[in-house]
């Protein structure tokens, strides 16, 4: 079997890996509160998936790119923030220079709800130079696929239990710290503002609110709007949480992997069209558009 992982290879491995198929995996995530669970879990839990798919598909997984936008959660100890139009850019440049070596697709494994906008205006701007990239966000993935188990609840039920299961089944049952106390940060019974903003304004999370049966925005820190709870999970459920994680992990897998199959079958010259200002987009000499990874 060909070596997946592009940190693995020497540069001639490189060429050939990226010859082989025009489609790679970039997982991305941030650092930020998540209550018991490690501040990395945005990051570790893509860094897994990833690895998991790479393995199943052979195709090339770039490196974590572990730092994200975070405006929202700054103030939580051992958050690091990135500035949007800062990480807007490097996802683009990771595009850009995986352009330079043949690659037309890419697929963002993506962690962390507040890097999908920069994204999102990174995979438009890649697509005016010929790449094609795609956002999978594991989260969402899961609450469609298991409808019922998420249909009741805020957030913390469906979300932050399962980030807590996946980090325990990537990192074992030690990685949660379950200290008796209160938590904050992506985590409690429900969200609360600590500033009112009258008894009309109802808060939705983070800087979702409802008015009048409609949803606007308001944009507040995490911080001002958590609730403090306890951990919701004793220690002896861990192991039970664990292999909930695992089956997160083996359903994500094969989604994903599925995902990947399809995406490589997109007809690029239908899906990118013609770059900016209406000029063709030209392929690169040697990539090989549209031929399947070979494991």
């Amino acid at each position: 079997m060909h070596k997946y992982r592009l940190q693995d290879m020497s540069w001639m491995e490189a060429e050939e890996a990226l010859r082989r198929c025009d489609t790679v995996i970039v997982p991305v995530g941030t650092l930020h509160a998540h209550g018991p669970t490690p501040i990395g879990i945005d990051a570790r839990s893509v860094e897994a998936l990833a690895d998991r798919v790479g393995a199943e598909t052979g195709l090339v997984v770039l490196p974590l790119q572990a730092y994200g936008e975070n405006d929202k959660m700054k103030a939580y100890p051992g958050s690091i923030t990135i500035r949007a139009d800062v990480i807007e850019a490097v996802y683009t440049d990771i595009c850009r220079s995986l352009r330079a070596n043949g690659i037309r697709r890419v697929i963002f494994l993506n962690g962390h709800g507040g890097n999908h906008e920069p994204l999102l205006r990174a995979g438009r701007t890649a697509r005016e130079f010929g790449v094609l990239a795609a956002i999978v966000e594991w989260g969402h993935i899961e609450r469609a696929l298991l409808p019922d188990q998420y249909a009741e609840g805020n957030f913390t039920s469906w979300v932050a239990l399962a980030e807590l299961a996946v980090a325990v089944a990537v990192d074992g049952v030690q990685i949660a710290d379950l200290r008796p106390g209160v938590y904050k940060g992506e985590w409690g019974s429900s969200p609360r503002v600590t500033r009112p903003l009258g008894e009309d304004i109802t808060p939705l999370g983070f800087s979702t609110f409802a008015f009048a049966g409609a949803e606007v925005t308001v944009p507040m820190d995490a911080w001002d709007i958590d609730v403090e709870s306890g951990p919701e999970i004793a220690p002896h459920e861990l192991d039970g949480l664990r292999r909930r994680g695992e089956a997160i992990m083996e359903r994500q897998t094969r989604f994903i992997a599925a995902f990947a199959r399809a995406f490589q079958k997109v007809d690029l010259s239908k899906a990118l069209g013609t770059a900016a200002r209406g000029q063709p987009v030209a392929p690169t000499a040697g990539a090989t558009e549209g031929k399947p990874a070979q494991a």
